[in-house]
């Protein structure tokens, strides 16, 4: 049973219990009795109890702890001496390191993102997903990126994701 279909039955046994309210309210300036204060308790806790058996979800399995020498470079390749020799034409490296595909399918610990803002020129650069689920991964396995527009790679602390204020890595 999906969340929102235990929020739906919550919802239902609520209307049925606040019709029940209505037709028992007591009017006039009395004060509930120990009885009346009593079954009320005994209902609440009731509802509660259900509330707490419907919207039981099981604990998320703790992520495996990043392995950082589980590496490849975007196509899949090994990591290469020369991945970092810079294409003067785009002003790209020759080769980007990631983590590898085991090691990205372990989970991710953010949203996997794939466009980000530099602050400084205001431009919109968007990576292949392969580097975006490394970010979302491990957020603190680079510690800068490209942008397109100024073809070079700067401090991540210059980059927000795309229309946040959240900035890239940690």
């Amino acid at each position: 049973m999906t969340v929102e279909e235990r929020l739906s039955v919550i919802e239902r046994r609520l209307d049925v219990l606040d019709r029940r309210t209505l037709h028992e309210a007591r009017f006039g300036p009395r004060e509930e009795t120990e009885d009346e204060v009593i079954d009320r308790e005994k209902k609440l806790d009731r509802i509660c109890e259900q509330a707490r058996k419907l919207l039981e979800i099981p604990p998320e399995e703790p992520l495996a702890p990043v392995d950082r020498t589980a590496t490849t470079l975007t196509d899949g390749s090994p990591v290469t001496p020369d991945h970092r020799e810079i294409d003067p034409a785009t002003g790209m490296q020759k080769g980007y390191v990631v983590l590898s595909a085991e090691e990205r399918a372990k989970g991710f610990v953010r949203p996997v993102r794939r466009t980000y803002t530099h602050l400084k020129c205001g431009t919109n650069t968007t990576m292949g997903l392969v580097l975006a689920e490394t970010y979302a991964r491990d957020p603190g396995f680079y510690s800068g990126t490209f942008c397109c527009f100024c073809r070079e790679h700067r401090p991540l602390t210059e980059f927000v994701w795309e229309g946040t204020n959240e900035r890239l890595g940690l």
